[in-house]
């Protein structure tokens, strides 16, 4: 399929493949117009090497370097398509992607064979901080009202023919399927084993019956997390959409609230949310009933990103913090109630 039609295309370039993962993103930022002694910052890995440059004549710039085998080139330019969709309708609510020197939204850098080229994508630096875990309250339902608006925008924008994103279902989740690798891949403990297998199990026939209706079911951000979201005053930019695809509308929630559905005031969050959503967009009672499985559904799958990126830096505190133990106690009362 080729890409040059798409967003600006995609520019392909030779690189040594002995080359390191700095290296490769100095020779990225080079095809970007910033000189080679830029400095760059990288941020905690999760998926994909991400680095803070500055240097040159213009304002700070983040570098995405895709990992090697993951995205697809199509996959890639359809987050792109998305992100730009929503930035001409809504401004800086996401950040701006910047073109290469020759005008392409993506590039390749491309390493002998059999290595994986590695694909990268440059983005605007947005202004702003992770929103403060004692501050949830007064950004959760401007929060909900965002979500809402980028839903709305899902289901009336018009893809183009070559979208093509991941889908996450039951299959690609819980299922046979799944995208990050069987959840039980973490897990070591043989009673948290028991635990959350009940758990999947009851997760997977709540989603059964809930269904993917296109009603429930359609393009979602899907990693909206807090540190995917940056405030500054009274604005939220929502950032990295390397997750984006086709899944419930609800689990956009769940991912809100990934590591704080134990708080305490997690059911005022809840509700702060789901006020804000209805601001802009219905959502029926009975999706709102269903809120508890998503979260669940949100937990086991952070379970399996933890088994299949164990190397990570996120995986690692997940794994400090007692993230299994953690899931099994939030499922006691979740079971009581579905199990």
């Amino acid at each position: 399929m080729s890409l040059v039609a798409q967003g600006g295309g995609v520019e392909r370039v030779e690189v040594p493949s002995t080359a390191g993962m700095a290296e490769l993103a100095r020779t990225a930022c080079e095809r970007y117009g910033l000189p080679g002694d830029c400095t760059l910052h990288l941020y905690p890995l999760t998926e994909n090497w991400t680095y803070r440059v500055e240097g040159g004549a213009g304002a700070p710039g983040v570098l995405r370097v895709y990992r090697p085998g993951g995205r697809s080139p199509a996959e890639i330019m359809s987050e792109l398509a998305w992100m730009e969709a929503i930035r001409a309708e809504a401004g800086s609510l996401v950040p701006a992607v910047i073109p290469t020197t020759g005008g392409s939204q993506g590039l390749e850098l491309a390493r002998q064979a059999p290595l994986d080229p590695c694909y990268c994508v440059m983005f605007s630096c947005a202004p702003g901080r992770e929103p403060a875990e004692d501050e949830l309250a007064v950004w959760f339902p401007r929060l909900g009202a965002i979500t809402a608006r980028l839903h709305r925008h899902a289901r009336s924008w018009a893809r183009p023919p070559w979208f093509r994103r991941p889908r996450w279902d039951l299959r690609t989740t819980l299922g046979d399927r799944p995208h990050w690798g069987p959840w039980q891949s973490s897990v070591t403990d043989t009673a948290e084993l028991a635990q959350l297998e009940r758990l999947a199990e009851a997760v997977t026939g709540r989603l059964r019956g809930f269904g993917d209706g296109g009603g429930r079911f359609g393009l979602v951000h899907a990693d909206l997390r807090l540190a995917n979201l940056l405030v500054d005053g009274d604005r939220i930019t929502v950032i990295d959409f390397e997750d984006c695809g086709l899944s419930w509308y609800l689990y956009d929630l769940a991912c809100a609230l990934t590591f704080n559905e134990g708080r305490a005031d997690v059911r005022k969050l809840i509700a702060l949310w789901v006020d804000g959503y209805r601001q802009v967009e219905p959502l029926p009672a009975e999706d709102e009933a269903e809120i508890d499985t998503f979260l669940m559904l949100r937990r086991l799958m952070l379970t399996a990103y933890a088994g299949l990126r164990h190397d990570t830096e996120l995986a690692a505190q997940m794994r400090a913090d007692g993230y299994n133990a953690e899931t099994c106690a939030l499922a006691e009362a979740y079971l009581s109630r579905f199990g």
